[in-house]
Protein backbone atom coordinates (compact mmCIF):
# COMPACT_ATOMS: atom_id res chain seq x y z
CA UNK A 1 0.00 0.00 0.00
CA UNK A 2 1.50 3.39 -0.65
CA UNK A 3 2.00 5.90 1.69
CA UNK A 4 -0.64 8.35 0.61
CA UNK A 5 -2.80 5.61 0.58
CA UNK A 6 -2.18 4.89 4.40
CA UNK A 7 -5.45 5.90 6.13
CA UNK A 8 -4.86 8.95 8.10
CA UNK A 9 -2.56 10.48 5.59
CA UNK A 10 -4.19 13.20 4.69
CA UNK A 11 -4.34 15.02 7.71
CA UNK A 12 -0.90 17.06 8.22
CA UNK A 13 0.44 16.17 12.09
CA UNK A 14 0.56 18.86 14.49
CA UNK A 15 3.68 20.81 14.71
CA UNK A 16 5.45 21.58 18.28
CA UNK A 17 6.83 25.29 18.76
CA UNK A 18 10.56 25.83 18.10
CA UNK A 19 11.39 26.34 21.67
CA UNK A 20 9.55 24.08 23.44
CA UNK A 21 9.98 20.13 24.02
CA UNK A 22 6.66 19.21 23.87
CA UNK A 23 8.16 16.41 20.97
CA UNK A 24 7.00 13.81 24.07
CA UNK A 25 3.15 15.44 23.59
CA UNK A 26 3.24 15.54 20.62
CA UNK A 27 4.07 12.60 19.47
CA UNK A 28 1.25 11.34 21.35
CA UNK A 29 -1.54 13.66 20.02
CA UNK A 30 0.00 12.98 16.16
CA UNK A 31 0.30 8.67 16.85
CA UNK A 32 -3.99 8.96 18.55
CA UNK A 33 -4.66 11.34 15.43
CA UNK A 34 -2.90 8.18 13.03
CA UNK A 35 -4.94 5.63 14.09
CA UNK A 36 -8.14 7.17 14.99
CA UNK A 37 -8.53 9.95 12.06
CA UNK A 38 -9.08 12.19 14.89
CA UNK A 39 -10.80 15.56 13.76
CA UNK A 40 -8.91 19.06 15.03
CA UNK A 41 -11.95 19.09 17.52
CA UNK A 42 -11.11 16.09 19.00
CA UNK A 43 -7.29 16.51 18.70
CA UNK A 44 -7.23 19.79 20.66
CA UNK A 45 -9.73 17.94 23.44
CA UNK A 46 -6.73 15.51 23.39
CA UNK A 47 -3.85 18.42 24.04
CA UNK A 48 -6.14 20.07 26.09
CA UNK A 49 -6.18 17.16 28.42
CA UNK A 50 -2.92 16.69 28.05
CA UNK A 51 -2.21 19.78 29.66
CA UNK A 52 -3.86 20.08 32.42
CA UNK A 53 -2.92 16.63 33.90
CA UNK A 54 0.45 18.04 33.75
CA UNK A 55 -0.71 21.29 35.22
CA UNK A 56 -2.85 19.66 38.39
CA UNK A 57 0.51 17.75 38.67
CA UNK A 58 2.92 20.26 38.69
CA UNK A 59 4.64 19.23 35.61
CA UNK A 60 3.96 21.60 32.33
CA UNK A 61 7.05 23.28 33.01
CA UNK A 62 9.46 20.74 33.31
CA UNK A 63 8.23 19.00 30.47
CA UNK A 64 7.86 22.20 28.54
CA UNK A 65 11.76 23.05 29.25
CA UNK A 66 12.93 19.46 29.94
CA UNK A 67 10.82 17.00 27.78
CA UNK A 68 8.92 13.74 28.99
CA UNK A 69 11.24 10.78 29.56
CA UNK A 70 10.20 7.38 28.69
CA UNK A 71 8.65 6.22 31.86
CA UNK A 72 6.68 9.42 32.42
CA UNK A 73 5.15 8.92 28.58
CA UNK A 74 4.19 5.29 29.76
CA UNK A 75 1.89 7.14 32.45
CA UNK A 76 0.50 9.60 30.04
CA UNK A 77 -0.58 7.02 27.36
CA UNK A 78 -2.15 5.00 29.82
CA UNK A 79 -3.77 7.63 32.51
CA UNK A 80 -4.66 10.50 29.67
CA UNK A 81 -4.84 8.65 26.44
CA UNK A 82 -6.25 5.37 27.71
CA UNK A 83 -7.90 2.77 25.95
CA UNK A 84 -10.80 4.72 24.91
CA UNK A 85 -8.64 6.34 22.28
CA UNK A 86 -5.77 3.75 22.03
CA UNK A 87 -7.07 0.23 23.01
CA UNK A 88 -3.91 -1.11 23.07
CA UNK A 89 -0.14 0.17 24.18
CA UNK A 90 2.94 -2.12 24.51
CA UNK A 91 6.52 -1.59 25.21
CA UNK A 92 7.91 -4.78 23.56
CA UNK A 93 11.21 -4.39 23.48
CA UNK A 94 11.02 -2.89 27.48
CA UNK A 95 13.52 -5.39 29.70
CA UNK A 96 14.73 -6.68 26.75
CA UNK A 97 18.56 -6.98 25.83
CA UNK A 98 19.03 -4.59 22.80
CA UNK A 99 18.65 -6.28 19.25
CA UNK A 100 20.58 -5.55 16.28
CA UNK A 101 18.96 -2.97 14.19
CA UNK A 102 17.88 -5.91 11.81
CA UNK A 103 15.92 -7.31 14.29
CA UNK A 104 14.69 -4.02 15.69
CA UNK A 105 13.77 -3.00 12.14
CA UNK A 106 11.75 -6.24 11.10
CA UNK A 107 9.45 -6.09 14.09
CA UNK A 108 8.72 -2.76 13.66
CA UNK A 109 7.62 -3.53 10.22
CA UNK A 110 5.80 -7.21 11.02
CA UNK A 111 4.00 -4.50 13.44
CA UNK A 112 2.65 -1.97 11.22
CA UNK A 113 2.41 -4.70 8.28
CA UNK A 114 0.07 -1.95 5.97
CA UNK A 115 -2.46 -2.66 8.96
CA UNK A 116 -4.68 0.51 9.72
CA UNK A 117 -5.48 1.56 13.24
CA UNK A 118 -1.32 0.95 14.20
CA UNK A 119 1.22 3.84 14.56
CA UNK A 120 4.75 3.26 16.55
CA UNK A 121 6.68 5.90 18.31
CA UNK A 122 9.85 5.31 18.63
CA UNK A 123 12.27 7.30 20.53
CA UNK A 124 15.36 8.72 19.24
CA UNK A 125 18.84 10.08 19.77
CA UNK A 126 21.80 11.23 18.45
CA UNK A 127 21.37 13.68 15.64
CA UNK A 128 17.72 13.86 16.68
CA UNK A 129 17.11 13.76 20.66
CA UNK A 130 13.55 13.61 19.95
CA UNK A 131 9.96 11.62 20.03
CA UNK A 132 8.18 10.65 16.67
CA UNK A 133 5.33 8.71 15.17
CA UNK A 134 6.20 5.51 12.42
CA UNK A 135 3.40 6.27 9.85
CA UNK A 136 5.19 3.41 7.64
CA UNK A 137 8.54 1.86 7.23
CA UNK A 138 10.39 -0.23 4.23
CA UNK A 139 13.15 -1.84 4.32
CA UNK A 140 15.03 1.49 3.11
CA UNK A 141 13.15 4.02 5.13
CA UNK A 142 11.35 4.80 8.31
CA UNK A 143 8.51 7.29 6.71
CA UNK A 144 7.06 9.42 9.69
CA UNK A 145 4.05 11.81 10.85
CA UNK A 146 6.47 14.33 12.99
CA UNK A 147 5.76 17.69 15.24
CA UNK A 148 9.22 19.01 13.54
CA UNK A 149 8.63 18.04 9.82
CA UNK A 150 10.63 15.44 9.83
CA UNK A 151 9.85 12.94 7.07
CA UNK A 152 12.15 10.34 6.54
CA UNK A 153 15.10 8.44 8.17
CA UNK A 154 17.42 6.24 5.84
CA UNK A 155 17.88 2.80 7.25
CA UNK A 156 21.31 3.35 6.25
CA UNK A 157 21.52 6.50 8.92
CA UNK A 158 20.29 4.25 11.32
CA UNK A 159 21.16 2.24 14.77
CA UNK A 160 20.27 0.83 17.69
CA UNK A 161 24.02 0.92 19.53
CA UNK A 162 26.01 4.34 18.91
CA UNK A 163 26.23 7.32 17.12
CA UNK A 164 28.61 7.19 14.16
CA UNK A 165 29.39 9.92 11.29
CA UNK A 166 27.18 7.49 9.06
CA UNK A 167 24.92 6.44 11.54
CA UNK A 168 24.03 9.39 13.82
CA UNK A 169 20.03 8.29 14.21
CA UNK A 170 20.40 5.95 17.51
CA UNK A 171 16.57 4.21 17.52
CA UNK A 172 15.65 2.96 21.20
CA UNK A 173 13.58 0.03 21.06
CA UNK A 174 13.22 0.14 24.72
CA UNK A 175 11.41 3.49 24.20
CA UNK A 176 9.64 2.63 21.18
CA UNK A 177 5.67 1.85 21.69
CA UNK A 178 3.49 -0.32 19.28
CA UNK A 179 0.20 1.61 19.46
CA UNK A 180 -3.23 -0.01 18.13
CA UNK A 181 -6.58 0.62 18.16
CA UNK A 182 -7.25 -3.36 18.41
CA UNK A 183 -8.33 -4.82 21.91
CA UNK A 184 -6.22 -7.98 21.54
CA UNK A 185 -2.86 -8.20 22.68
CA UNK A 186 -0.85 -6.76 19.99
CA UNK A 187 2.67 -8.67 20.92
CA UNK A 188 2.75 -11.96 20.01
CA UNK A 189 4.98 -11.84 17.49
CA UNK A 190 7.57 -14.32 16.27
CA UNK A 191 10.37 -12.02 15.24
Amino acid sequence: MSTSSRPGSGLPPFQQGGLDSLCGLYSIINAERFINHSSDEETQKLFDDLVHYLARRRLLSKFLIGGIIHTEMLVILKKVVGKKRIANVQIPWRGVSNPDLTTFWKSMQYFLDETPGRAIILGLQGYHDHWTVIESITNRSILLYDSALIKRLPRSHCTTVYATWKRRHILLPAQTYFLSNEVQDITQYDY
